[in-house]
């Protein structure tokens, strides 16, 4: 029988409970809130990887790893969340239609209702912004970081690539379940070639959504596609929240890929209450939870649940 506080392994890293905070923030002062409260591991928020456009989403500016200038900036993470005894994940994202170059996989105006005419990629762009991640990764890694997570997830990039509506290639990247994963799988695997074994290696990735073309089949297909390419842990999330009372949002599908996968999986979004990680970790093979907005909102909530266990 599974528990919150569980000490448990992952590779080298020795977690002191199942919990971890989701990505959600960057700031040095809000991760050490959290952290120094028995938070076995920290992802940070989207982290971008190369070629941004300013935005609505990050007013003061991105939060960047597209160059060695900005290593010291995640050192000074690391050297926090390790001082606590815990782990870091580096969010690596690429923003694809609203970066500088309008990127989507197929091109055309009007994807995701944005009033933008965005740019088919070449295979050479595919490379180029694959490169970027590896680029990232390694730069993550001279920054202390026990690993990175790709998001694709969320209408990001990678993320536009598996949905069988934003995705109408038919190269090697479209048509087809497996075509549509392969970018982010490549990603996958030149990231382990470049980093080696002694780095975790994460990937959030859509669960099926009918509105963005994410379906069941491309969702499962995904999942084991980057498992087979060296992926230690995932987690699931989408751009559509499926509310359903109190119980976390991505949960049944979470549940569904730890059932076909023999890495770990993480559930993440909705979780708020000692009794639903609980449900989570008795009813399904879920072994960790993420939790993010509650962990803002009372940072030692995890420690508390544990001093009266």
């Amino acid at each position: 029988m599974k528990g919150i506080f569980d000490k448990t392994t992952l590779k080298h890293l020795k977690f002191k409970n199942r919990v971890f905070l989701g990505p959600c923030i960057h700031t040095p002062e809000k991760i050490e809130s959290i952290v120094k409260n028995d938070i076995s591991m920290v992802t940070t928020e989207g982290c971008i990887v190369g070629d941004f456009a300013l935005t609505k989403l990050q007013p003061e500016g991105p939060f960047r790893i597209d160059s060695d200038e900005y290593i010291p900036e995640i050192k000074k993470l690391s050297d926090i969340v390790h001082k606590y005894n815990s782990y870091i994940l580096l969010d690596l994202v690429h923003l694809g239609i609203v970066s500088s170059e309008h990127y989507t996989p197929s091109g055309g105006k009007g994807i995701l209702n944005l009033d933008i005419e965005s740019k088919a990629m070449t295979k050479d762009d595919i490379v180029k912004i694959q490169n970027y991640f590896v680029q990232a990764a390694i730069r993550a890694k001279k920054a202390g970081c026990d690993g990175v997570e790709i998001h694709g997830a969320q209408l990001s990039l990678a993320s536009l690539f598996c949905s069988s509506k934003y995705n109408t290639r038919t190269d090697e990247y479209g048509g087809s379940d497996e075509n549509r994963a392969r970018f982010i799988v490549e990603i996958a695997q030149k990231i382990r070639e470049a980093i080696g074994n002694d780095m975790i290696i994460s990937a959030k990735i859509d669960n099926p959504t009918t509105e963005h073309g994410f379906t069941e089949s491309g969702f499962i297909t995904t999942a084991k596609a980057l498992e087979k390419a060296g992926l230690d842990i995932i987690e699931v999330s989408g751009p559509n929240p499926h509310r359903n009372g109190d119980q976390p949002y991505f949960y049944e599908d979470t549940k569904k890929i730890a059932e076909v996968l023999n890495i770990p999986v993480t559930c993440i979004g909705g979780i708020k209450t000692k009794e639903q990680i609980e449900f989570i970790l008795k009813d399904s093979k879920i072994q960790y939870v993420a939790m993010s907005r509650e962990l803002l909102k009372q940072p030692d909530i995890v420690k508390k649940w544990s001093e009266n266990k």
